[in-house]
C-alpha cells in the first residue's frame, strides 16, 4: 500500500514544471506576434507608397470585305477579316511586344531613368472584349500617369515600326508577283501577236463571217440555179416556137442590118414576086419569065455571098428563108421580136450561167479556206484564252497589291486609346488596411497553434477515449 504523502509531493514536483511551461509558451507567443507586428508597422513604415496608374486600349477588329469585279477579265477580291481568330489574338502579341526590353528602355530612355526605374508594367487581357488594360506605377502620381503616356507612345511607335517593315516586305514580294504576272502577260500576248501574223486567221469572229459568207453564197447559187432553169424553159420553148435556135436569131438580126444585104433581099423578093405573077398565066420558056428568073438567081447569089461576108459561113436557100425577116407585110416585124426576145433569153441565161460559174468557184474558194482556217481556230482560241488568264491574273493582282496598301492594319490591328492614362488619387501599395489584416490573421493563427499544442495530451487522452468507444 503506497504513501499517502506521496501524491503531494509529486503534485509539488510538478508546479513549477506547470508554471515553466505556461511561461515558455507565453514567450513564444509574445514573440511570434511581436514580430508579425513589428515585420507589419515596419513594411508600412519604410515601404514608399506606389501610385498605380492605368490606361484602356482598344484593339480593331478588322474592316470589311472589298469585292472588285473586272469585266471581261476576271475578279479581285480582299478582305480584312478579324484579327481575333480562334487560335490568334493581337492583343497577346501587342503584350509581348510592350514587355520587350527595347520597348521598356525606349519608354526609360524618354524619361530619362533607368530600366529598372521604369519598371515592368501590367498588361492584362479584358476577356470577352477587344480591350486591354495596362498598369504602370511610381512613388509619384504625376510619374506614374507620364509613365503610362510614354509607354503607350513607345508600344505605338514599335508597332508602327513593324506595321511600316511588314508593308515593305509584302510589297517587296507584291511586287515581285506584279513583275511575274507581267511577264506571263506580255509572253502570251507576244505568242497570240506571231501566230496572228503568220496565219491567216485574226479572230474567231473572222471564222463565223467564213461560214455565214459560204452559208449566203449557196443560197445565192441555189437561187441562181433555178432563175437559169426557168430561163432555159422559156428560151427552149420560144425556140421550138419559132424553130429558129439563139444564135440563128442573132445571125437573122445580123443580116437585117446589112444595108446591101436588104437591098439584094429587096431585089431578090421583087424578082421571086414577079416570076410568081408572070407563072400563073405563062409558061417556063416565056421570054419574060426566063429574064425575070435569072434576074431571081442572080439576086439570090447575091444575097448568099454577101450572108457568107457578114456570116463568115456558107449559106444555102434554106437558111436563108428561116432566117430572112420578111418586113413586106408586117409578119417580119413581129418574128423579128421574137427574135429579140430569143437573143435577150440566151444572154440572161449566160449570164446567169457565168454568175452560177462564178458563185461555185467562189464558193470553192471559200471553202477551201475554211478547211485551212478551222484547225488554226481551236490554237487561236487557245491563245486567246492564255492571253485572257495572263489579263486576269495581272489585273488580279494589281488590284489586290492596290487594296492591301489601303489596309495596312492586317497583322498588326489599329490601337486605340480607350481611357487616357489616369491621375491615381490614392497609392495601390503599400495597403495599410490589407497589411494590418494579415498580421491580424498571423497572430490569430500562432495564439490557435500555441493553444493546440498545450492542450495536446489531453485532446490525446479525449481522442483515444472517443475512438475507443466507437470501435467498441
Amino acid at each position: 500500500m503506497s504513501d499517502p504523502s506521496q501524491p503531494s509531493s509529486e503534485n509539488r514536483e510538478l508546479q513549477p514544471n506547470k508554471w515553466w511551461r505556461i511561461l515558455k509558451y507565453l514567450a513564444i507567443g509574445i514573440t511570434c506576434n511581436g514580430a508579425i507586428w513589428l515585420l507589419a508597422i515596419s513594411y508600412l513604415k519604410n515601404t514608399p507608397s506606389t501610385y498605380t496608374s492605368q490606361l484602356i486600349l482598344n484593339v480593331t477588329s478588322g474592316g470589311p470585305q472589298v469585292n472588285v469585279n473586272l469585266p471581261n477579265i476576271g475578279q479581285a477580291a480582299t478582305s480584312s477579316s478579324s484579327a481575333f481568330g480562334s487560335s490568334s489574338d493581337p492583343r497577346e502579341n501587342y503584350k509581348l511586344i510592350g514587355l520587350t526590353s527595347k520597348v521598356l528602355n525606349q519608354s526609360a530612355e524618354a524619361l530619362e531613368m533607368s530600366k529598372e526605374k521604369f519598371g515592368e508594367p501590367k498588361i492584362k487581357i479584358i476577356n470577352n472584349t477587344t480591350m486591354m488594360m495596362v498598369e504602370i506605377g511610381a512613388q509619384d502620381p504625376e510619374i506614374a500617369r507620364e509613365k503610362a503616356k510614354v509607354f503607350y507612345q513607345t508600344l505605338t511607335s514599335k508597332v508602327e515600326e513593324l506595321r511600316l517593315a511588314e508593308f515593305k516586305e509584302r510589297d517587296k514580294v507584291s511586287q515581285t508577283t506584279l513583275e511575274a504576272a507581267e511577264i506571263k502577260l506580255t509572253k502570251a500576248q507576244e505568242r497570240l501577236s506571231n501566230y496572228k501574223v503568220n496565219s491567216q486567221l485574226n479572230s474567231s469572229e473572222q471564222i463565223k463571217i467564213l461560214i455565214d459568207n459560204i452559208e449566203a453564197l449557196r443560197i445565192e447559187k441555189a437561187n441562181t440555179i433555178v432563175a437559169r432553169r426557168e430561163i432555159s424553159q422559156k428560151q427552149q420553148s420560144l425556140s421550138h416556137l419559132i424553130q429558129v435556135s439563139a444564135a440563128e436569131a442573132a445571125e437573122a438580126l445580123t443580116l437585117q442590118t446589112d444595108r446591101q444585104f436588104q437591098e439584094y433581099l429587096q431585089e431578090y423578093t421583087q424578082a421571086s414576086t414577079k416570076l410568081n405573077a408572070l407563072q400563073t398565066n405563062r409558061g417556063p420558056n416565056y421570054p419574060d419569065v426566063v429574064a425575070t428568073r435569072k434576074k431571081q438567081e442572080v439576086a439570090l447569089n447575091a444575097l448568099l455571098k454577101r450572108g457568107q461576108i457578114i456570116l463568115n459561113k456558107t449559106l444555102k436557100k434554106l437558111d436563108l428563108e428561116r432566117l430572112v425577116l420578111d418586113n413586106i407585110n408586117g409578119s417580119g416585124i413581129k418574128r423579128s421580136e421574137l427574135f429579140q426576145e430569143l437573143i435577150k433569153l440566151n444572154a440572161e441565161s449566160s449570164a446567169i450561167a457565168a454568175k452560177a460559174i462564178a458563185l461555185s468557184r467562189e464558193l470553192s474558194k471559200l471553202e477551201t479556206r475554211l478547211l485551212v482556217l478551222t484547225p488554226q481556230e481551236s490554237v487561236l482560241e487557245s491563245l486567246q484564252k492564255d492571253v485572257q488568264i495572263a489579263e486576269a491574273v495581272f489585273a488580279s493582282t494589281l488590284t489586290k497589291i492596290d487594296l492591301s496598301r489601303n489596309d495596312p492594319f492586317n497583322s498588326f490591328p489599329l490601337i486605340q486609346i480607350i481611357e487616357e492614362p489616369t491621375l491615381p488619387e490614392d497609392p495601390t501599395s503599400p495597403k495599410p488596411k490589407l497589411v494590418l489584416a494579415g498580421a491580424f490573421l498571423g497572430s490569430l493563427l500562432i495564439s490557435s497553434g500555441l493553444t493546440l499544442i498545450w492542450w495536446r495530451e489531453s485532446l490525446t487522452i479525449v481522442l483515444k477515449k472517443v475512438l475507443r468507444e466507437v470501435l467498441a
